[in-house]
Order: structure tokens, then sequence, then C-alpha cells
């Protein structure tokens, strides 16, 4: 019986380098604090499908001519898309999403036609003391509340929607848990008088329910002078692990809304700063949402940047607006370090994102399934207090009804555990397997805990 043989130097750098791992949260060296509006790309790609957020159905065909902000689909309960560019429907097809769902969705193929602004596709401004009136607006506009649930999860609607509880809580979020994504907080300095409308209209939109607004620290001063009369103001901690936004949540609420859970259940409301601005455009009738904010960063970007894009454009046109290529870089990840997606493809179209970071060196641990050690480091850093370690092993295993008894259910997926990992394991891929596909049969809805339909 023959003997494997080793290269002696090769293990002995593969151990040297699992224990002597370092964790390192992937912070920005500088960043750039204009905002750059991108040009309208050759064609955009708009997904119909959002796993555990909103299901459309179109509402246009191939061939139809759109015009930037008319609607193009709707949700069985009025949500709607609507077209970010002028152009043709040149097909309805199937896509992979940023966040590897498989979604049908609308490619829109430009027509070079600037004539025609969204804003013409408003009949005006409403006001918010009609509720229902501004729902329906926000809802054309495809600004889709969070105090009002997507219609995905409703089989008989009117029976549903009014056994909600009432909102008692509004969060809106203007710091990101990454600091590599800085659309919050760029668009909170700097829109500061609208922000503030913003918080008027949700006051006005939920009489008696509690607003608070989390800022950044360097924002303290300025949302204190500025937003405190209308909002409870916030300041997370600068790391990481205090700003995941469940934690965020607990300390604001002074308990904690389970992981699987839609927090609109427990009556709350979570609402980022973007599109606190998106509902104020659309109530006054000047856009509907159909532009979005990415930071671009990585390792060796030495200043991140911050775009506005038409939804739908493709990670190679936001790339190419800056003058970067993927082919420069090992892998894209869209989202943040911690959380994000790779993409396989630079045709990937970029919708509700908020990051897209750039790697570009070779990143390969030591075995591509290293076994754990036992070092109990993931288990540490958990902020649900998870144990991590022995979860991890069950579902390599496949011992998957072991692995429920100790609530992998719980896991924020927000890569803590695989950031300190010294084996560098597939931590957050093991849960996220467990969680969507393993225990529930079938791809599991983030915001309810249903299982998708």
């Amino acid at each position: 019986m023959g003997h494997a043989t080793y290269d002696k130097d090769v293990v002995m750098l593969g151990l040297f380098n699992i224990f002597n791992k370092k964790p390192l949260v992937p912070h920005l060296k500088d960043f750039d604090p204009v905002i750059q509006q991108i040009e309208d790309p050759d064609q955009v790609v708009i997904p119909l499908n959002y796993l555990g957020r909103i299901r459309y159905v179109a509402t246009v065909k191939v061939g139809d001519p759109v015009r930037r902000g008319q609607i193009i689909a709707r949700s069985r309960i009025g949500n709607c898309v609507c077209a970010t560019i002028n152009g043709t429907v040149k097909d309805i097809s199937t896509v992979w999403t940023a966040q590897s769902f498989h979604s049908p969705a609308i490619i829109i193929e430009n027509n070079g036609d600037q004539s025609m602004v969204s804003e013409a596709v408003l009949d005006g401004a409403v006001a918010t003391d009609d509720v229902e009136v501004a729902m329906n607006r926000l809802r054309s506009a495809g600004v889709t509340p969070p105090w009002s649930l997507s219609g995905r999860e409703y089989d008989d609607t009117d029976k549903e929607i009014s056994a909600l509880p009432p909102v008692e809580t509004v969060i809106i979020t203007g710091v990101r848990p990454e600091d590599t994504m800085l659309t919050s907080q760029l668009l909170l300095e700097q829109n500061c008088d609208k922000v503030a409308d913003g918080l008027k209209r949700i006051r006005e939109l939920l009489p008696g329910a509690r607003i608070c607004l989390t800022a950044p620290e360097h924002l303290k001063s300025l949302s204190d002078s500025t937003f405190s009369h209308l909002a409870d103001i916030y300041i997370p901690p600068e790391h990481y692990a205090g700003r995941i936004e469940r934690e965020v949540v607990t300390q604001i609420l002074g308990r904690r809304i389970p992981s699987r859970e839609s927090y609109r259940y427990h009556g709350v409301a979570v609402l980022d700063v973007e599109y606190l601005l998106a509902m104020v455009d659309a109530l006054d009738g000047r856009s509907p949402f159909i532009q979005k904010c990415l930071t671009i960063s990585g390792p060796n970007i030495d200043t991140a940047v911050t775009v506005r894009f038409p939804m739908g454009s493709s990670i190679k046109h936001v790339l190419d607006s800056q003058g970067l290529k993927v082919s420069d870089f090992t892998r894209p990840v869209v989202g943040g370090a911690m959380t994000g997606f790779a993409q396989y493809s630079e045709l990937t179209p970029l919708t509700y994102n908020s990051g897209l970071f750039l790697i570009d060196e070779k990143i390969v641990p030591f075995d591509t399934i290293a076994p754990c050690i036992n070092c109990g480091k993931c288990t540490q850093v958990c902020p649900m207090n998870i144990q991590v370690h022995m979860i991890n092993r069950m579902i390599e295993f496949g011992q998957l009804e072991s692995a429920k008894e100790l609530h992998p259910e719980a896991c924020y997926e927000c890569g803590l555990c695989a950031d300190v990992c010294p084996a560098e394991r597939p931590i957050v891929q093991l849960f996220h397997f467990c969680n969507h596909e393993m225990v529930h049969g079938e791809r599991h809805n983030w915001t309810t805990g249903d299982a998708t339909l």
C-alpha cells in the first residue's frame, strides 16, 4: 500500500498561515465625497423577482416602446417597478441577479431618446394627509414602504393586511454596517433638508410612531442640530459587529427580533436614507425610484467613489464609467466585503445594491475544505452566541437534524465567523446551505421565514 507524499515546506507554510491568521474587516483608505452621475447604458436588465421581498409580473411585452419612469411590472397588491431608461423592450427572459437568484427580467434597449423625462409620468405632488392616496403614489413610483409588505406573502390580501400589527417604530438608517459602502452617510450629509422633510412625511403617514435615525459618529453634531426635533438619534459603534442591522435594531428597541422574522410583524419598519429620499421625490412628483447609488471600493483602490446609475445597469457599465475593468480584478463582489456576493459575470445587473467591492488578489484557502481545528474563534465573535464550530461540522457531514437543535436559523450571515477562522473554512456558505436549501427543502424567505412561492 503506497503512502502519500507531501511537500514539507508547503505543509509548514499552510500551518503557519492557519495559526497566524488575523481577522481583517476591510476599511476604506480614502473616498471621494462627490456622488458621480453615470450616463444611461445601452441597455438595462430589470429583475422581477427579489428573494424574500417582492415578485412582479410584467405589464409590457417584447417590442413595446417604454419611457423612463413608466410602470413596466406590478406585484399582486400594486407595488410597481418602473423603466429606468427610454427604449424598447428587447426581451423578457431569465437572468441571475446579483444575489445569485434566478429571476425573470425585462430587458430594455436604449433608443437614444432623451426627450421624455421621468417627471412627466407622475401627475403632480400628493399630500400625506390622505394616507391611501400617498401610499398609492409610493407604490406606483416603485417605492415600497416598509410599513406595508410587498404583497408576496398574501393569499387573501385584505384579510392579511388588516391583520398586521400597527407600526410603533420606524428606523431610518443613515449608516451602513460596512464602511466600504458610503451611500447612506453621503446622502444623509448632502441632503439634510430633504431628509428632514422625509422625516416629517413619515410622521404624517404614521402618527404616533417612534421615529429613529442612525448616523455615523462624525455626523453626530449635524444630526443633533438638524434632526433631533424630528427623530431620536442613534450613533452605532464604529466597529462592524455593533453596526450589523439586526444588532442596531435590537439596541434601539431594547428587545431582539428573531433573525428569520420580518420587522413588520413586530410593529417595526426599517428604511434606508436613500429610500427616504426616493419617497420624498415620489410624493412631490419629481421622479419614480429608478436610480441607485453604489460605492466602488477595494483593497487596492486608493480612493473609493460613489456613483448614481439607472437601476438595471451592468457591473461592466458602472466600472467602465470609472475607467475600471473586471478583468483587472480577481472577482467583483456586489454588496459589502463581509456579506456581498461574488459575481461570475460582468453583465450582472445592479438594482437595489449599495456596494461593489473589487478583489484583485488571488484568495485561496490552505485547503478548499480545511478541517475545523476547534479553536472556537468563530463562536467567540458570533453576535448571536451560536455554537458556530459545532453546527458547521454537523452541516458539513450532513447531520442536519442535530444541527437544527442548535438553531442555525439564528445566524445573521454577517461573515464575522469566516473572517476570524484560521482554517478559512466556508462557514457562511455552509450555514446558508443549511438554512436555505436543506432544512427547508427549498429557497428560504429571509423576510418572513416562509418558503418562497
